[in-house]
């Protein structure tokens, strides 16, 4: 049986000095669930476009973790960031970044 809990998220995104330094940038989303959950992204509260490279691999049962790539050009334009996990076995989790500088 795999337990009902809610899935925790843990939100990582580039620091300033590697926004203004670098043509691209990545945040990384790691989620700790028992479920194999879908991770996606939403900028500014919306879907990225499809050009958005999104990558997502399982390293253990226990977590996946989620990267998203942007131009630097592009990430300097955002508000917030959002990662969000999805199983039909818990309630849709998400953690929301405040990227503004």
């Amino acid at each position: 049986a795999f337990p009902s809990s809610t899935p925790s998220l843990h939100l990582e995104t580039p620091g300033f000095r590697t926004v203004m330094t670098q043509t691209e940038v990545t945040a990384t989303c790691v989620v700790h669930s028992a479920y194999d959950a879908k991770v996606s992204w939403l900028l500014d509260g919306k879907d990225p476009t499809s050009r958005t490279p999104v990558n997502q691999a399982s390293s253990t049962t226990q977590s996946i973790s989620s990267n998203l790539t942007l131009p630097s050009s592009q990430w300097k334009t955002l508000n917030t960031i959002t990662c969000r996990a999805e199983h039909r076995c818990f309630n849709t989790t998400q953690r929301t970044s405040n990227v503004k500088g």
